[in-house]
């Protein structure tokens, strides 16, 4: 239907573009010069995507060849797809407003309790937006290295570690001005970027009331222009290049809440299995163990329910908000029977979809991990966490790892049995954040899965990547969509201008109208995914389907990155040769009041 289009709008078109005058290099000064429009466009260009991108921290190993590499591949994403770097932005904004409106929330709680558990002495501060900017782009980390966490030489906080070190009041107290000191960029040097974006909008704005023709390089200038615009707005309080975080001391209560933190994160999976060190952790509150201790003080957790109680039994879970479970809920469980997920049984709810499962556990018997059986003799009645015999995760079929548990694991559970009673009497005191960070669920009740802590901050996590952030997660999918849509759009505005040939305009209108198009369709199912569930199982039959998967990889993605290559590329080749009009310049003394 596009080519059936686009042959049309270009028969049209011939008759129009066969009377127009051409000429091939046009040199200066009379007129504005190929040269010129060619330097004008590509230092637009190249200051715009370079100046625009704010990029995280890197890695405390990374070289100088390896940061530039990086910045090299976002500066061609940049180039090539920009609504891709857009929705980049425009995550770490809503994350940064995110943490930057809790922690404000757990300060206004801690002074109305009239307490200060902050590890300094100085009352709660809120953090500014660019601070938030700093913990999102993994500003804040922590020294490793000695094999407890990790042998890295640092490890990142995520905004959701953050978020949990305010949520218990152990929040650093960081200066904004030692931020700033770390930016190597000023309001001052973004004004000036902006200036120049502005005077091409201008410019291209005078030729079009003047009624002279626009080159396609500066229409697809003025597309990247628009999007570092957006990119300036959304990253305007960002720190620019900064290569040094800030290390937060490792304190003796540090290890305990680091301990925890790395239990929940996916980087404790071992082999990437994705099953972290606390799935199988059943949390007991202070008051379930003192019931216990009370009643049958020789009876241990692990001994209250039997194997045969459990075989079979049906289950119903409902996961925190933020958990990782939330993606894929049969993998994150373990191998299923009947399986249903549904937002009905749990009302009200603080998110807009409930992660709510009911399942089968398929196995007759319920079995443990060889390498889990170990917690059956050092448990205590005094760990808040627990190893069952409910359900372990490590024993089902689809896990093949069974490797002992190292003395550095066992540690850790040690640790992290000491910080999360603080974090359930949080939770007590605030009630509405227990879906954060518990999973409650018919087999007792479980610490949430978050991302703590990484090995270091990516730019790019994902589309459905939120975090805690209470935003749907088709919302970053439905602004790609929609910056796509945009991008396609200016560049189908160009289909009456000149090519040097018709096949030339007909791929041009081609490329351009399937990128606008896709984007117009998938910003329209995405916003009615925010809206209707229902829709979600069309995304759930292109996930698992082999067929869709094939085509999309295969088929649909190639024809996308060659239409995005295309315009760019043919934006430079079409000056070979161009309208005479093409290099008048505008007379500015029509813009201005005069006799």
């Amino acid at each position: 239907m596009l080519f059936v289009l686009a042959i049309v709008v270009l028969i049209r078109s011939a008759a129009s573009t066969s009377t127009v005058e051409t000429t091939g290099w046009t040199s200066a000064p009379n007129f504005r010069g190929t040269w010129d429009i060619l330097v004008s466009c590509v230092l637009t260009l190249a200051i715009c995507v370079w100046s625009a991108l704010h990029l995280n921290v890197p890695t405390a190993d990374s070289t100088l060849a390896q940061r530039n590499l990086r910045r090299t591949r976002w500066i061609l994403l940049g180039i090539f797809a920009p609504e891709w770097v857009v929705s980049t932005a425009f995550a770490q904004y809503l994350t940064a407003k995110w943490l930057r409106r809790e922690i404000s929330e757990d300060n206004r709680h801690r002074k109305g309790q009239g307490s200060n558990t902050s590890f300094d002495d100085a009352d709660p501060q809120d953090w500014s937006i660019t601070t938030c900017y700093f913990a999102t782009m993994g500003g804040f980390t922590v020294q490793t290295g000695d094999g407890l966490f990790d042998r890295s030489p640092r490890l990142s906080l995520t905004p959701e570690g953050i978020r949990l070190l305010s949520f218990l009041g152990r929040l650093p107290q960081v200066k904004e001005r030692h931020i700033r000191d770390k930016s190597k960029a000023d309001g001052l040097a973004k004004s000036i970027v902006c200036l120049q974006a502005g005077w091409m909008i201008l410019q291209t704005i005078a030729r079009l009331a003047q009624h002279l023709p626009v080159t396609l390089l500066e229409i697809n200038t003025i597309g990247h222009v628009l999007c570092a615009l957006v990119l300036y707005l959304l990253w305007w309080s960002k720190p620019l290049e900064v290569k040094d975080p800030i290390t937060l001391p490792r304190e003796e209560w540090m290890d305990s809440y680091l301990a925890l933190m790395w239990m929940c994160s996916p980087i404790s999976s071992c082999d990437g299995d994705g099953i972290s060190e606390i799935r199988c952790m059943v949390y007991t509150t202070p008051l379930e163990r003192r019931n216990l201790s009370a009643s049958a003080p020789t009876i241990t957790i692990s001994e209250e329910h039997s194997e045969a109680d459990n075989a079979l039994r049906p289950h119903e879970t409902h996961f925190s908000i933020g958990s990782r479970a939330a993606r894929d809920p049969m993998k994150f469980i373990g191998p299923l029977g009947d399986f249903r997920v549904g937002s009905q049984i749990r009302s009200p709810s603080p998110t807009p979809f409930d992660h709510h499962v009911s399942y089968k556990i398929q196995d007759k018997t319920v079995q443990t991990a060889p390498e889990h059986e170990v917690f059956f003799q050092l448990q205590e009645l005094h760990h808040g966490l627990q190893h069952t015999r409910q359900y372990c995760r490590r024993a089902l079929r689809d896990c093949r790892n069974h490797e002992p548990l190292s003395h550095f694991a066992i540690q850790r559970w040690r640790l992290a049995c000491a910080a999360i009673d603080d974090l359930w009497h949080q939770c007590e005191e605030r009630p509405g954040y227990s879906d954060f960070y518990f999973t409650t669920s018919s087999l007792g009740t479980f610490v949430g899965e978050t991302s703590y802590i990484e090995r270091r901050m990516p730019n790019f996590l994902g589309l459905s990547y939120l975090g805690g952030v209470n935003v749907h997660k088709d919302r970053l999918k439905s602004v790609l969509a929609f910056v796509a849509a945009a991008y396609g759009a200016l560049h189908i505005a160009a289909w009456n201008e000149y090519y040097p040939t018709k096949v030339e305009r007909l791929l041009w209108i081609v490329s351009s109208m399937a990128i606008g198009s896709s984007g117009i369709a998938l910003w329209c199912f995405f916003l009615a995914k925010q809206s209707i569930e229902s829709f979600d199982i069309f995304g759930t039959l292109w996930s698992r389907s082999k067929a869709f998967s094939i085509i999309g990889r295969f088929v649909f993605l190639p024809l996308f990155v060659l239409a995005r290559i295309y315009l760019v590329v043919e934006a430079f080749v079409s000056l070979r040769k161009a309208p005479i009009a093409v290099y008048q310049t505008p007379e500015w003394s029509e813009f201005l009041p005069h006799l």
